[in-house]
């Protein structure tokens, strides 16, 4: 994979728009990313396809061709870091926030990592030497005829022992093979060359080519092992090499066909002042038929962030839209700002109705043409905002740079303008 052969798309870009290649959707119509009837591509991640990279943005991002491969590398690490500190079991699949790929990039980083770090797997072998290592007495004075000197044994030739560290061992040579296998997959998207691990092994032999023998080895040697570091690789190397057995070399794929799951972690975790409120919500109860009144904590309320100011007592309520928002024709709809409305009020009675709570809304991109949401009554001309029904509180609307948002999230920073920009809304 070559550094010229990254090409960048978007996120639900049209499937009739000419923008991506007809290869690239029939690679995605194999692997199922694209469902039959569907108009637009739904996905945020990587493929390759004709030994070429197709990386696609979240939607709204600005495409920059000449950081391709930095921008491809700052997709896979937010969707690395989403996967390992997010739930992508049943509901994941169910909802299309799963990982596609992230259990084998996971895996792969992992064991990429830990060469990086410690290197090519060695055994310690304690072999039997003369005059060299540690004196085994024992074996000495029952091998051996001393000499005789003021009536004391010297003995001119001692048995002893030393480790020496075996490089050559077949599991070292499976070890090999693994890890160049995965840095000319992962390497050159994680650490940015894909020749430095290959280069480096290039002396080790290969083992044995069944996948079977070499499982057998691993799981014999890891009979014989005590240390965590040679624990977790041995294991690690099994699961790659198993998984390696039950699938086809193909495609590689690593992404979400639904974004919005991964915006709302992002902005959760990036935006400052996150305020754990859902349970303190109200929750429904339900009358039976003979009078019991039934609460059900587990359909009650949830929103997506609440902020509470760092210094005043007044609070945000902020939800992560993932959508187009360039337009009044593709912003939220009445069932998004009705949920709003709701979470205002819900905070309002549970922090003290006279504490100030307002509404966001936060879209991906750059281009503020949404300023804010409001309930008016039909057939009245709204020119301010007092045209507007006071009863249903404002939703003010922001717009982050995804890009900008991806590199935050992945590098551990936070949101100190975006956050800013939501406190400065005027008090309700």
């Amino acid at each position: 994979m070559q550094l010229s052969n990254v090409n960048l798309y978007l996120d639900r870009t049209s499937l009739d728009s000419g923008e991506v290649p007809s290869s690239v959707i029939d690679a995605l119509i194999r692997e199922c990313i694209i469902p039959q009837g569907n108009s637009k591509i739904e996905f945020c991640g990587v493929i390759t396809c004709d030994n070429k990279l197709a990386v696609f943005l979240p939607r709204n991002s600005v495409i920059v061709t000449d950081k391709a491969f930095n921008l491809a590398r700052l997709l896979v690490q937010a969707l690395l870091k989403y996967y390992v500190d997010k739930d992508t079991g049943v509901h994941a699949q169910d909802s299309g926030s799963e990982v596609i790929g992230g259990e084998s990039l996971s895996l792969a980083i992992s064991l990429l990592e830990d060469y990086a770090t410690n290197g090519l797997y060695v055994r310690r072998i304690r072999e039997r030497t003369t005059n060299k290592g540690k004196v085994d007495w024992r074996r000495t004075i029952a091998n051996r005829v001393p000499l005789t000197s003021n009536n004391s044994p010297i003995y001119l030739e001692l048995d002893s022992s030393r480790s020496r560290y075996d490089t050559s061992s077949e599991v070292a040579k499976i070890h090999a093979q693994v890890i160049k296998n995965l840095s000319s997959v992962y390497g050159l998207l994680w650490f940015g060359q894909s020749s430095y691990f290959d280069t480096s092994l290039s002396h080790v032999l290969h083992p044995n080519n069944n996948l079977d023998v070499q499982i057998a080895y691993l799981e014999k040697e890891l009979r014989q092992v005590y240390s965590d570091r040679d624990i977790f690789l041995l294991k690690g190397l099994i699961q790659c090499l198993k998984k390696q057995k039950g699938e086809e070399e193909g495609t590689l794929l690593i992404g979400v066909r639904k974004f919005h799951s991964l915006w709302e972690a992002m902005l959760d975790e990036c935006l400052i002042g996150k305020y754990a409120v859902n349970a303190k919500l109200p929750v429904p109860v339900y009358q039976t038929s003979a009078d019991k009144f039934v609460p059900v904590p587990k359909k009650a309320q949830r929103t997506d962030t609440v902020l509470k100011h760092i210094i005043d007592h007044r609070f945000a309520v902020v939800d992560a839209k993932y959508y187009d928002a360039s337009s009044v024709a593709s912003a939220p709809g009445w069932p998004d700002l009705v949920k709003q409305f709701y979470y205002h009020q819900a905070i309002s009675q549970l922090e003290g109705k006279e504490t100030p709570v307002s509404n966001h809304f936060v879209f991906p991109g750059s281009s503020n043409y949404l300023k804010s949401a409001h309930v008016a009554k039909r057939g009245v001309k709204v020119t301010k905002t007092s045209d507007c029904i006071s009863e249903y509180s404002t939703i003010h609307c922001h717009y982050q740079d995804p890009i900008a948002l991806l590199n935050i999230y992945v590098n551990g920073g936070k949101l100190n303008r975006l956050t800013s920009v939501i406190f400065d809304v005027p008090d309700e």
